[in-house]
């Protein structure tokens, strides 16, 4: 009995930790696409898939609760709030995708 308690524990860990890996694919303005690997609620670092290359990037606190992201190399910021999230080019001072949404109907962004 314990042994299939612990093999069912097992398989539902390895699942949720599989679905956290998947990459949350947004939508953005124009019919841009960004994907999002990682958690942006918890996670220190999160990875961004954009016009086909992949930025890391690294948490930065801020006083309003948003969850921001920086990528030193590229300049690029990411900012998340539940309903919407942007991506900005921090050294032209411009964003580059706005409003990313999961889609219709889904849940606040991770």
């Amino acid at each position: 009995m314990r042994v299939q308690v612990l093999a069912a524990l097992c398989a539902t860990l390895t699942m949720t930790n599989a679905a956290e890996a998947m990459p949350l694919r947004l939508l953005c303005e124009y019919g841009q696409r960004v994907s999002v690997g990682g958690d942006v609620r918890r996670d220190n670092a999160i990875e961004i898939d954009w016009q086909g290359k992949l930025y890391k990037m690294l948490r930065v606190g801020t006083s309003t609760g948003a969850h921001r992201f920086e990528d030193p190399v590229s300049g690029l910021i990411w900012i998340s709030i539940p309903s919407k999230a942007m991506l900005l080019d921090g050294r032209r001072g411009q964003p580059v995708a706005q409003e990313c949404r999961a889609g219709a109907g889904a849940s606040p962004l991770r």
